[in-house]
């Protein structure tokens, strides 16, 4: 195996970036980040007018995160070195009904026991990504992580319906896919039908709370993270934004995180350092630049140094893949 000189020794891309004055959108856009963004020209001068605060939720359906997790953990991640500030925020409180975006069925429902389990070291999980104390990465302002079952089950249902529930559509609801397929094959329950009421009051409360105006996630949440946006309007007059990833799969096809069945866990006693570290090594030669830049900080002139090759002379791109995914996880 051939070592790779960890990132962090050398200029990573964010501060490449920065030093020639490329903005946050442009950078996630050629890292691959950018699916859609919802009013870019209004965003771009949020970013350049000082710290913006982002949010990414994170449902605790297992005791660890995965690798399907780090497209957004890496995107918040990016953003925090360009001195912007993340919240991860912990869906302790929406988990309890399931999002049924991309489901055939409906998800189990998990105990509040259960709940609490999974969220055990999904904060030390981060922590190699992101910096909960600030200044580590120039003058960023530090993350933070807070769960929304600390609003939510606070919440009472008939000032709920009435402050809230009257700016949501039912029949623009059942026009959106994700309800629309779920409608049209196995049905749609009650309670799943408000996941998406309660997302969006999620991003109101982060709006009102922490100054929170934007919302990233993957490109299937657009629906539920421009109810947000939308109830934001309504409700304060105001303007919040959406950005989302496209939905990252390999070459052949396979969602990212699954192998041979299997999902690749952030957690050592999960997936060991070794399986992870041999996970990112067997990427296949067309995967590796994309990879590089959506789960590295490498900077883009060594991406396409390493990658300005091909069949066994990738080698070194892969061991350098691998090492620099491995050192932020591990």
């Amino acid at each position: 195996m051939t070592h790779a000189t960890p990132a962090h020794h050398t200029a990573t891309g964010p501060e490449l970036a920065q030093q020639a004055g490329i903005g946050p959108i442009a950078y996630l856009r050629s890292r691959g980040f950018v699916h859609d963004v919802s009013d870019e020209d209004t965003l771009n001068a949020e970013f350049a007018n000082g710290p913006v605060t982002l949010y990414i939720g994170f449902d605790p359906t297992a005791t660890s995160l995965h690798v399907g997790n780090l497209v957004g953990i890496m995107l918040m991640a990016n953003l925090q070195r360009f001195g912007h500030r993340p919240i991860a925020l912990a869906g302790g409180g929406t988990v309890m009904i399931g999002d049924p975006s991309g489901k055939s069925i409906e998800r189990q429902l998990l105990t509040v026991e259960t709940i609490e389990q999974n969220l055990v070291g999904i904060r030390q999980q981060l922590s190699g990504y992101l910096d909960y104390d600030g200044g580590k990465f120039g003058s960023n302002p530090p993350a933070i992580m807070r769960n929304n079952a600390d609003w939510l089950l606070k919440l009472e249902l008939i000032p709920f319906l009435r402050d809230i529930g009257k700016h949501f559509s039912v029949n623009e609801m059942l026009a959106s896919e994700t309800y629309r397929v779920r409608m049209e094959t196995v049905g749609l329950s009650f309670i799943e039908f408000n996941y998406r009421v309660l997302q969006a009051f999620d991003y109101l409360h982060l709006f009102r709370s922490e100054g929170c105006i934007l919302q990233c996630g993957g490109s299937d949440q657009w629906g539920n993270i421009t109810a947000g946006t939308d109830l934001i309007r309504r409700v304060t007059g105001s303007r919040a934004h959406v950005l989302v990833t496209p939905l990252i799969t390999t070459s052949s096809g396979q969602k990212m995180g699954k192998s041979e069945g299997n999902a690749v866990w952030l957690d050592p006693q999960q997936t060991s350092p070794f399986q992870y570290y041999q996970f990112w090594r067997n990427t296949t030669d067309e995967d590796v630049a994309r990879f590089l830049r959506i789960f590295t900080f490498v900077s883009e002139p060594r991406i396409q140094e390493l990658t300005a090759t091909s069949g066994v002379a990738l080698g070194e791109a892969k061991d350098v893949l691998a090492w620099e995914a491995t050192a932020l996880t591990h």
